[in-house]
């Protein structure tokens, strides 16, 4: 399984709000379920030369007080290859989901 994890900051005190316009303008799906839930999940899912590949996004609260959420990104991907689906979503989505320098 391939796998992803950073530390972001959220720009307000819903994960909805700050992240779902963002998640969804990127081609992400949010299920109804968790429209109104204190963590966001999204999926992405692609269909590249006959292969289906789904990579799945989880976004919950590290310190809600100072705005910090955890990013989880993986699918069902080998973690050893180079050019997955779950690195490629992750190397776009951090582009505008910015990763936290926490020392």
């Amino acid at each position: 399984m391939a796998f992803i994890q950073y530390i972001s900051k959220a720009d307000s005190d819903s994960l909805i709000n700050s992240f779902a316009p963002l998640l969804k303008n990127y081609g992400m799906i949010i299920p109804k379920r968790f429209e109104q839930s204190k963590q966001l999940y999204a999926e992405f899912n692609s269909s590249n030369n006959n292969k289906f590949a789904k990579v799945n996004l989880l976004i919950s609260w590290v310190n809600e007080t100072q705005k910090h959420c955890s990013i989880e990104i993986w699918s069902d991907e080998p973690l050893a290859r180079d050019k997955t689906l779950c690195r490629k979503v992750h190397n776009e989505i951090s582009q505008f989901i910015k990763p936290l320098n926490v020392p």
